[in-house]
């Protein structure tokens, strides 16, 4: 895969166990399991060049992503 110059080329990793997550880069190793739980609920949310994104967490919701648009 050939990646422009400025281009981010990412997705967003969550677990659905523990929530835990990550901004991975396109092409970087894929998780199997979860490396803070050993769990095998991994989300892949794909992410735009330039797509912006807000992660929060409460006790209530849960973990909640936000996402703005481009920059």
């Amino acid at each position: 895969m050939k990646v422009k110059n400025g281009a981010e080329n990412r997705d967003l990793v969550i677990c659905n166990n523990c929530l835990w997550s990550v901004s991975l880069l396109k092409g970087s190793k894929v998780f199997g399991r979860c490396p803070m739980c050993n769990g095998m609920k991994i989300e892949v949310i794909p992410v735009e060049d330039y797509e912006n994104y807000k992660l929060s967490k409460s006790q209530k919701r849960g973990l909640s992503v936000e996402f703005a648009g481009n920059v």
